[in-house]
């Protein structure tokens, strides 16, 4: 009996706790209500309940300015052509008096390559949280793009010394850019690294190592040559601390910080480097610290300390900068990327551990025209198309159709997805590397269906386990509710 009491006494305060819930949750929708309406019509009994909670009230419009503060800041800004002329003549001329200037990169910068970004209105996170479909495509199919190469050639002509990404898709490495002039603070989605060789002994590979990886689970399936130890990818993830030395290279972003006299912030919204406080000289006086200049559509919480923002694509300024600095850019050539230079090739037993695109060289005849085994690529991708169409929609037969013809990934898969027959194809079997595609054929799919592996899973844990706290909690808030009209 004194048991069942027990459990009487924790289910009626239960009880009285969701009702309670319930009563506030009802009152402050009441009150939103109520301040919605201009305070011109509001009756004499709504101007009472809002006397009686003035605490509410005060909570809710401070909630309210802060959603209409976040709305403005997710807002992407352009300047208009005038302006941002005269912004990137601004830039161009800090750049060549700077004696030391350091770059910090993030996605904006890889999204004219077809890599969307997280937090903009086609990234990531946000189509995630829209409940819209991510298609999934191999991102090693993405080329450096002008900003990538601007960056190297502003190397090159020693107007830049050093760069710091947050970018795990490799193009700064592929731009030609040195990699003792890069720190990758989050890793390289071409490198794996065995943790037991000293010095550490790096593979650089031609495909995407992260295709077995996620959170706190970094082994690639493939061993050290020399030590037989299970090489691990060089991913840092949401929640993770980067203790590599290499391709991270903290120690020299933090020299370089050091010496900075300018720092460049190009494509990042900096709510995650702004937390590297080594990157920052925060312990510096303001007028110490080095001069900061801001390429990037949307607010970001360093603006109210930058010596010049600009709001424009990364592309378009420093097309505009080069231009003043009478720069020519050379444009990425795939047959001179270095990562065919330095890449490891797997051994015969190692092939089976990844179903990734590998990159490869394209070769040019002495015409100009791209061919494969002596065949013109378009007369390829012909007989690849009407194999395609005649065959039945199996992942085994694209697969052995890859295999068969070893086309250039990054021509001909893009021409395959967008035929109807890969459509009714499971994609995600196909490839696990998050890539967004507008498709109107598509329809939406449910939220928890949504599965990123790989390196661009980063956040989405996290994501879907505040979502299903979210749940929960309107399921007992109902449920409760629900006894409650019974009992009565």
């Amino acid at each position: 009996m004194a048991e069942r009491s027990r459990r009487q006494v924790k289910k009626t305060q239960d009880m009285q706790r969701i009702l309670y819930l319930e009563k506030e949750r009802s009152r402050m929708r009441m009150i939103r209500k109520i301040l919605k309406t201009p305070s011109v019509n509001r009756t004499e009994e709504e101007i009472k309940i809002l006397g009686e909670a003035p605490d509410l009230v005060n909570q809710i419009q401070s909630s309210i300015k802060k959603l209409k503060c976040l709305k403005e800041r997710i807002k992407e800004v352009v300047d208009e052509p005038d302006i941002l002329s005269k912004k990137c003549s601004e830039l161009a001329k800090a750049l060549r008096e700077s004696s030391f200037t350091v770059v910090y990169t993030g996605a904006g910068i890889s999204t004219s390559a077809h890599i969307p970004d997280y937090r903009g209105p086609d990234g990531v996170w946000t189509l995630l949280q829209k409940g819209k479909q991510i298609i999934l495509k191999d991102l090693s199919l993405a080329e450096p793009t002008f900003t990538h190469m601007t960056i190297k050639q502003l190397h090159d002509e020693g107007l830049i010394s050093h760069v710091v990404s947050q970018n795990c898709d490799g193009l700064h490495l592929r731009s030609g850019l040195p990699r003792k002039a890069l720190s990758e603070l989050h890793g390289n989605m071409f490198i794996e690294v065995c943790p037991k060789c000293k010095p550490l002994k790096q593979y650089v590979r031609l495909f995407d190592v992260t295709e077995r990886t996620g959170l706190h689970r970094h082994a690639t399936g493939r061993f050290c040559k020399k030590c037989k130890t299970e090489l691990k990818d060089t991913i840092v993830h949401f929640g993770e601390k980067g203790t590599l030395q290499w391709p991270m290279n903290w120690k020299g972003a933090a020299k370089a910080a050091l010496k900075a006299d300018v720092i460049l912030c190009l494509g990042t919204s900096l709510k995650v480097l702004r937390r590297y406080p080594g990157l920052w000289r925060t312990n510096e006086p303001l007028e110490k610290r080095p001069k900061l200049f801001i390429v990037n559509l949307q607010w970001t919480p360093k603006d109210s300390q930058a010596t010049l923002k600009i709001h424009g694509k990364c592309d378009e300024v420093m097309k505009l900068v080069t231009s003043y600095l009478k720069i020519e850019v050379q444009k990425y050539e795939k047959e001179n990327d270095p990562i065919f230079k330095i890449a490891t090739t797997l051994l015969p037993h190692e092939i089976s551990t990844t179903t990734r695109l590998h990159l490869t060289k394209i070769t040019i005849d002495n015409v100009g025209t791209t061919n494969y085994k002596g065949k013109h690529l378009k007369n390829v991708k012909a007989e690849l198309k009407n194999e395609l169409e005649s065959c039945s929609n199996s992942e085994e037969v694209l697969k052995d159709l890859h295999s068969k013809c070893n086309l250039q990934p990054h021509i001909e898969l893009t021409d395959i997805t967008s035929t109807n027959s890969l459509m009714e194809l499971h994609v995600e079997q196909i490839d696990s590397r998050t890539y967004s595609l507008k498709s109107e054929n598509l329809q939406d799919t449910d939220r928890n269906n949504t599965s990123l592996s790989g390196w661009y899973g980063k956040g989405c844990a996290k994501w879907k386990k505040q979502r299903k706290k979210t749940n929960l909690s309107c399921k007992r808030v109902k449920t409760g509710k629900d006894q409650t009209d019974s009992d009565v």
